[in-house]
């Protein structure tokens, strides 16, 4: 496949002259038409502008921030594949710009030529590479990969929590920590759901035990779209949470996870300035307006199919979880 880009538009937005001028070349030898800025305003309009096969994305960009970016081309433009190009290793960054629609990330400098052409052709022409055994198997191979050696599952985690301080759909959401030395604390997740609204959970995976890590990896790969699509099958826009918390509890019990998981879910919609949180065996309480409302703690998820789990909304612009489960805690702030 020499030729494999003939005909093809590729979309260059990025500021490294000597970086892109290599992948030019090289773009140009497999017949692809590029187009090349290195502003992320003007590459957003050529890419609305042309029909684009693929689009390579700077993350070190001088005009706008790489993540919001990343998503308004998405957006634009969803069945487009997005390649990333950076030399950072930030673990934080490159998980975000992978949850905004990033195809896959290139990491500076280009020296694998084979590998970049094996990573374009897989995202221009996925048929040729898709195969439900192969990818079944793949899956279970990785899973049992990471059930075997739960430490890895851990350090994994640990890199993917999300900053301490953000700001996430113009709020600003900040969380800290309240444990012993001998634990690892409460996991964390803070997904962007659109410019005003939120999602979140509080998971405590070291009380579950061996599987605990990989039941917050499973969560935290599912959570963020089984979010969206009941914010989108509702017709006040707004999800219900205790369908979601029924859609996680199915997940784990296919994957074979048949313990009790311990989890707070929550989704918060600035314009709309509601809170929603359900809670399934953790303590928790909103503070907010100078009151404190105490959720029902209830059962934890994943061993029995429940209804018992209330959710609590709330009115509010501001205000502060509070979660816990024994010496673990984690307080949850947003404004």
């Amino acid at each position: 496949m020499e030729n494999f880009l003939t005909d093809k538009i590729v979309v260059i937005i990025d500021n490294d002259p000597v970086c892109d001028a290599v992948l030019a070349e090289f773009l140009n030898y497999a017949g692809a038409k590029v187009i090349q800025t290195d502003s992320g305003e003007a590459g957003l309009d050529l890419v609305e502008q042309h029909d684009v096969t693929l689009v390579i994305c700077g993350l070190n960009l001088l005009d706008v921030p790489a993540v919001p970016l990343i998503k308004q081309i998405h957006a634009a433009t969803i069945q487009t594949p997005i390649i990333a190009l950076t030399d950072t290793h930030d673990v934080n960054l490159i998980a975000a710009v992978m949850r905004a629609g990033v195809y896959d990330v290139i990491l500076k400098p280009l020296t694998d030529v084979s590998a970049l052409k094996t990573l374009l052709v897989e995202a221009i022409y996925p048929d040729m590479f898709s195969s439900t055994v192969d990818e079944s198997d793949k899956l279970e191979e990785e899973w049992n990969h990471l059930v075997s050696y739960p430490e890895e599952s851990i350090a994994l985690l640990r890199n993917l929590q999300p900053p301490a301080h953000l700001n996430v759909a113009g709020c600003q959401v900040g969380y800290r920590q309240l444990n012993t030395s001998e634990n690892n604390g409460l996991i964390i997740d803070i997904a962007e759901l659109s410019e005003h609204e939120f999602g979140f959970y509080i998971f405590d995976a070291e009380w579950v035990g061996e599987y605990g890590a990989v039941a917050a990896l499973l969560l935290r790969a599912f959570f963020n779209d089984l979010l969206k699509k009941h914010i989108a099958s509702q017709p006040d826009n707004l999800p219900a949470l205790t369908s979601v918390l029924h859609d996680l509890q199915s997940l784990l019990k296919k994957s074979g996870l048949n313990g009790e998981y311990p989890l707070v879910i929550g989704y918060f919609n600035r314009l709309r300035g509601h809170l929603l949180v359900v809670n399934s065996g953790l303590s928790c309480v909103i503070h907010h307006d100078q009151q404190h409302t105490s959720l029902t703690k209830d059962v934890a998820l994943g061993r029995y199919f429940h209804d018992s789990a209330q959710e609590q909304r709330l009115l509010l612009h501001s205000g502060e979880c509070e979660v816990w489960n024994g010496p673990r805690k984690l307080w949850l702030r947003f404004h």
